[in-house]
């Protein structure tokens, strides 16, 4: 797959080439899909609006898309084992080969294109185990969230910071 890059002002945002023949995945274009309705509700507001309004109003839209393409998840227990929560993210494993993540835009500050920005190089630097946008959900807590899939990989020895190239 190739994988370009835009540069909107300060951003800069990923975008996956969508062959014609539609043989790419769906799941690929909904993070796509996703990011875009952020970088255009950013483009619209500017800089008028105050962080924590801006904020609310992406994730806002996020809610209008994922009703608007069928994107509301609800992750049954009984097929997930849950294995941690941090400030961000709840953790599950699907008992084969995946970890599911709720991630709640924490990290993502008043911007939610910071998360986007994050999935998207992840997914450039570590290609083996992508992160895939699936929909989103509301956690425990009853937060908004993006919900990523990711594959589940045993290391059999563990990773030294020398070996990574970043």
């Amino acid at each position: 797959m190739r994988i370009q890059f835009f540069n909107y002002g300060m951003e800069i945002y990923q975008q996956i080439p969508q062959r014609m023949d539609g043989a790419e995945p769906p799941f690929d274009r909904i993070l796509e899909k996703a990011s875009n309705v952020v970088r255009r509700c950013k483009e619209t507001t500017g800089n008028v609006e105050p962080a924590e309004g801006y904020k609310r109003r992406q994730i806002q839209k996020l809610k209008q898309f994922a009703s608007n393409e069928n994107l509301w998840i609800q992750l049954n227990p009984e097929f997930f084992t849950f294995l941690d929560k941090g400030r961000e993210n709840e953790v599950f494993f699907d008992n084969h080969a995946s970890v599911i993540k709720l991630n709640n835009f924490d990290y993502a500050g008043d911007d939610l294109t910071n998360f986007f920005i994050r999935i998207f190089a992840h997914n450039y630097f570590f290609n083996n185990i992508p992160y895939t946008l699936l929909g989103f959900a509301y956690n425990s807590m009853n937060e908004f969230c993006a919900v990523l899939i990711q594959p589940f990989k045993l290391e059999e020895k563990p990773i030294r910071k020398r070996s990574l190239r970043i």
